[in-house]
């Protein structure tokens, strides 16, 4: 009895796969430019509010 598992085996289970896989690296990338962009932004004003208070 020779049992296939492997994804070749069931293409209906994985229909639409690769789009949500690549719907969600967009997601990942966007969230990192956000993170970035406000650890940039935040680090700026708090030297700026350090700088003034000293």
């Amino acid at each position: 009895m020779n049992k296939q598992r492997d994804i070749a085996s069931f293409p209906e289970l994985f229909d639409g796969m690769e789009q949500f896989l690549d719907e969600q690296l967009l997601r990942l990338k966007q969230a990192g430019l956000w993170s970035a962009t406000l650890a940039v932004s935040g680090g700026l004003v708090a030297a700026w509010l350090l700088e003034r208070a000293a």
